[in-house]
């Protein structure tokens, strides 16, 4: 069930990140994450009733999951900048990159894969890379082709320290009530960045509000998905299968905006697609 998860994990962030760089692009990185988060917040309430999950009573488990969560605020900020600034085909697969991180962090708590599935995480991971690379067919100083790398990278790091941190708190808090925490911090340190930078959200409409729904609806899909996956698997598997949303988001860059691909990133998404069926064996 690990796979699954894994694989339903990347198909949510993967979609959910390319409707995010529309909106990003349309009002800015911060009223998006705003938005988003918000809608966030009622997207999990309701996965929580409908669940009936208990509220955890520990304390210690609250501070854990808001401390691992300040991690993911920063992931967020800087993936959101990346999305609004930079090229998605290039940003989004620096970004999951994440899993190069976590992987190293499992190994040195102790995790051991068999040899295909060792292999498999290196071909996910090597096929991420491969993708990100800037297409040497394209002009040189392309708009696009190096903006919005750094903060990518920013994303990549705090993400991977964020869910390799997570298996503790999923552990103790289940798979929704992480996800909750995150949300709210997300949203209160959206709400202070907009007031220090005295920053208006534009009043949403019925589009924006049609793709702040779509954007967090997949986005919660992935998370979810994600806790489940690290309940039941080894957490470099999880993580190496989720972190495939960066193909999910070049395919749809490539289909929709008509972003172009090089050669070599086809050869990246084709190394991240043997890595799945490695570690799906």
């Amino acid at each position: 069930m690990g796979v699954i998860f894994g694989l339903l994990a990347a198909l949510g962030w993967g979609a959910g990140d390319f409707v995010l760089s529309r909106i990003a692009r349309r009002i800015g990185p911060l009223p998006t994450l705003l938005y988003v988060q918000v809608a966030g917040i009622a997207a999990i309430c309701l996965v929580l009733v409908l669940r009936r999950d208990p509220l955890p009573a520990d304390p210690e488990l609250w501070t854990l999951a808001a401390g691992v969560n300040l991690l993911n605020v920063a992931g967020t900020l800087c993936l959101y900048r990346a999305l609004a600034v930079g090229t998605v085909a290039i940003v989004s697969p620096i970004a999951a990159s994440f899993a190069a991180v976590t992987a190293v962090l499992a190994f040195i708590g102790g995790e051991r894969l068999e040899p295909l599935a060792l292999a498999g995480v290196a071909l996910v991971m090597g096929g991420v890379v491969v993708v990100s690379r800037p297409p040497a067919e394209l002009p040189a100083g392309a708009a696009g082709q190096t903006t919005g790398i750094a903060a990518a990278l920013g994303a990549a790091f705090a993400y991977g320290v964020f869910f390799y941190l997570l298996g503790p708190v999923t552990a103790g808090m289940g798979i929704a009530w992480p996800v909750l925490v995150g949300r709210l911090l997300t949203t209160a340190v959206a709400l202070a960045l907009l007031a220090l930078r005295r920053v208006v959200p534009p009043r949403p409409n019925r589009e924006l509000l049609g793709a702040a729904a779509l954007a967090t609806s997949l986005d919660t899909m992935g998370f979810l998905s994600y806790n489940s996956g690290i309940a039941t698997a080894y957490v470099s598997v999880v993580t190496a299968l989720a972190s495939i949303f960066s193909a999910v988001t070049v395919l749809l860059a490539w289909v929709v905006l008509r972003e172009r691909l090089a050669a070599s990133q086809w050869a990246g998404v084709a190394a991240v697609l043997a890595g799945v069926l490695l570690v799906s064996v």
